[in-house]
């Protein structure tokens, strides 16, 4: 039994590492008041890697591509929040949709449209072999050093740019829905503790087991694994609500 679920050890370690810098971020998307930037900006470098896989680049070009999009998605609602803040998150919402209809219009007349798009929303985490392992847990890792390191300049003076960083690499492994999940289901199920540190511990444990839940769940019942980690984690949020009035 333990050697047919060494299977899942590279899809714990990405989800793991993922979830390191996707808590300090989401209570950063949280704070700011703009919750569906995390949706827009993985659609954005979803749509950067589709249009350079209809073209027939390279996996090099195509992760270039998916980052530029979400680098000036990230640039303009970096400018959507200064000078406009009032309907920033409006704005957001209309280039998740604008982007997501994109990708749909673009794959409408491939033969495997309807796989790329399932790609898209649900990930290929059960699929993540250890050199992407390698390659994301490079970029998360970093950019969690950069911010516990330098809070104030990565997390709030380049915000846009770590956050459209770090999406590109999750969105690519784990797909726009378990993105979403986990950078705002731990900040919200923890938004009323005020103690920072506490606050991470709890949301880090709550990821972690969410997380393990989900992938048991898809390796036992033959389930996406994208969803059901979403519903794993989605799990712990009354658990993480319950306790905040224990801290």
């Amino acid at each position: 039994m333990l050697t047919e679920l060494s299977i899942l050890l590279p899809a714990l370690t990405v989800g793991l590492l993922m979830m390191l810098i996707h808590v300090p971020l989401g209570q950063e998307v949280l704070r700011r008041g703009i919750i569906f930037i995390d949706l827009s900006l993985a659609q954005l470098a979803a749509m950067g890697a589709v249009f350079a896989g209809m073209a027939e680049f390279g996996t090099v070009t195509s992760q270039a591509a998916a980052l530029l999009c979400a680098l000036a998605g990230g640039l303009l609602f970096k400018a959507v929040e200064t000078y406009f803040k009032e309907i920033a998150e409006a704005v957001i919402g209309c280039i998740f949709v604008l982007s997501a209809t994109l990708i749909i219009l673009v794959l409408a007349g491939n033969p495997h449209g309807s796989e790329h798009i399932n790609d898209i929303l649900t990930g290929q985490l059960l699929f993540a072999d250890w050199g992407k392992v390698a390659f994301a847990g490079t970029v998360f890792l970093s950019a969690t050093a950069l911010i516990y390191l330098k809070p104030v300049m990565f997390l709030k003076r380049f915000f846009y740019i770590v956050l459209a960083v770090v999406i590109t690499t999750s969105v690519q492994v784990c797909g726009v829905y378990l993105v979403f999940a986990s950078l705002i289901f731990p900040a919200v199920a923890t938004a009323y503790i005020t103690d920072d540190r506490k606050r991470r511990l709890i949301e880090y444990a709550g990821e972690t087991t969410g997380l393990v839940l989900g992938l048991l769940a898809s390796f036992y019942f033959d389930l996406p694994a994208g969803p059901a980690v979403v519903w794993g984690i989605s799990l712990m949020m009354p658990v993480c609500l319950c306790l905040r009035g224990k801290l």
